[in-house]
C-alpha cells in the first residue's frame, strides 16, 4: 500500500491509480480460459482511458464503441476503424455517418429499425457493412431485440441493401446450455431467410459457449470489468466524521462525483481500506457516503471499518471499470480526481503516465 501512497504523493487525492501490469494478468486469465481462435472485445464504457486502451490494444483485443467520442479513443490508441465493432442501443444518423467516413465497417443492430437505418447510411456512402443482430433475454431490455420476437418474426432481421447481417450478438444471463440452445434456434431461424451466421458473440466471457460454436462460426466475448476492473484503486481521503444512530458516518471527498456506484443494476460492491496509517482498535458498523448530498451518493450503507479521523486516507480496489467516467463529474461542479498510471512489471518506471480530466464549456 505505500505504493499507492506515493503514486499519489505529488498529485494528492483524490486520484485513481491504474497498474498496466494487472491488465495483463487479466487478459492472461481470460485467454487460459477461452479457446485459442477465440476473439475478444473490450467495452471501451467500462474505461475509456488512452494509456489503458494502448495496453488492451497490446494485448490483440479489439475494440467495441458506443459513441463517437469513444470511437476517437479507439482510433487515438491505435486500432484501425475496421477492427472496431460498433455497439449501443440507438445511434443518431450523424454518429453512424461519422462512424462510416472514418471506415468502420462492422455494426451491432437491435431492432428492424435499426437495420433499415443503418442500411440507408451505409447507401448513402455507398459502403457495405456487416451486421451482428444483437439480442437481449431480459424483458423490456433498453439493449437488444427481443429473441422471442426475432424467432417469431425472423424475415426482419435478415437484413439486404448496404447492410448484410453476418451473426449474432448475445446478452444473457442464462447458464451455458441455455444460452447455447437459444444461440441455435435463432441461427436455425435466420437461415431460413439467407442469413448464414458467420460470427456469434457473447456478453461476458463464458468458455462453454465457445465450444459449443466455434466449429461453423468465428466466436468471440465482449468484456469489460473482467479486463480493467482490478486494474485500478481509487485513492481518497475522509472530510468528515460524526457518530448517528450508534454507527459512524464517514463522508468522503469522493463519490458518486467520482465513481460509478452502481455496474448494471446492482449496487456495486466496494470495500474501502485505510491506507494512510496502521488502524487502532477494532472494527466498527460505519455508514460511508459521498460528498454530494444525493441518496445516490452512498459508498456503503453498512460496512465494517477501523474508527476514522478526518484527513485519514482510504483506497477503494477493484475500481478500474466504472470509475471517473461514469461518475456525476459535472454535479456540484466537483473537482476532478487524477488519473496516475503505474507499471509493476517495469522496475525502471516510477508513474508512467498522469492525467486529469476536466468539463469545459465552449460556445
Amino acid at each position: 500500500m505505500t505504493d499507492l501512497l506515493s503514486a499519489v504523493d505529488e498529485v494528492g487525492t483524490p486520484a485513481y491509480v491504474y497498474d498496466l501490469a494487472e491488465i495483463r494478468v487479466s487478459r492472461q486469465r481470460l485467454r487460459a480460459v477461452l479457446p485459442g481462435r477465440t476473439g475478444l472485445y473490450y467495452s471501451l464504457t467500462a474505461n475509456p482511458h488512452p494509456e489503458l486502451l494502448r495496453e488492451i490494444r497490446a494485448g490483440d483485443v479489439l475494440p467495441a464503441v458506443r459513441s463517437p467520442g469513444e470511437l476517437d479513443a479507439a482510433l487515438v490508441a491505435g486500432w484501425a476503424a475496421r477492427d472496431v465493432l460498433y455497439s449501443g442501443p440507438a445511434r443518431r444518423d450523424t454518429d453512424l455517418d461519422w462512424a462510416l467516413r472514418l471506415g468502420v465497417r462492422t455494426f451491432t443492430v437491435d431492432s428492424e429499425a435499426a437495420l433499415d437505418q443503418l442500411s440507408r447510411r451505409a447507401a448513402g456512402h455507398r459502403e457495405p457493412v456487416d451486421c451482428l443482430l444483437r439480442v437481449n433475454t431480459s424483458a423490456l431490455a433498453r439493449a437488444g431485440a427481443d429473441p422471442d420476437f426475432v424467432l417469431s418474426q425472423p424475415a426482419g432481421f435478415a437484413g439486404g441493401g448496404a447492410a448484410r447481417v453476418v451473426g449474432l450478438h448475445v446478452c444473457t444471463d442464462s447458464d451455458v446450455d441455455s444460452t447455447a440452445e437459444l444461440a441455435g434456434r435463432l441461427v436455425a431461424a435466420l437461415a431460413g431467410h439467407g442469413v448464414v451466421v458467420e460470427r456469434i458473440g457473447f456478453t461476458g466471457a463464458a468458455p462453454g459457449l465457445a465450444e459449443r460454436f466455434m466449429t461453423r462460426s468465428q466466436v468471440s466475448f465482449e468484456v469489460d470489468s473482467e479486463l480493467v476492473g482490478v486494474a485500478g484503486t481509487l485513492v481518497t481521503a475522509v472530510l468528515d466524521v460524526r457518530v448517528a444512530a450508534g454507527q459512524q458516518v464517514v463522508v468522503l471527498e469522493s463519490g458518486a462525483n467520482h465513481a460509478g456506484l452502481f455496474a448494471g443494476r446492482r449496487r456495486r460492491s466496494l470495500s474501502p481500506r485505510l491506507v494512510s496509517r496502521a488502524p487502532r482498535g477494532g472494527l466498527v458498523d460505519t455508514v460511508l457516503f459521498g460528498p454530494q448530498e444525493i441518496p445516490l451518493d452512498v459508498w456503503a450503507p453498512s460496512v465494517r471499518l477501523p474508527r476514522l479521523r478526518p484527513g485519514d486516507v482510504l483506497a477503494v480496489p477493484d475500481t478500474g471499470a466504472w470509475g471517473v467516467t461514469a461518475g456525476l463529474v459535472a454535479f456540484g461542479a466537483p473537482d476532478m480526481p487524477a488519473e496516475v498510471v503505474i507499471d509493476r512489471d517495469d522496475p525502471d518506471a516510477d508513474v508512467v503516465h498522469v492525467s486529469r480530466l476536466s468539463v469545459t464549456r465552449y460556445p
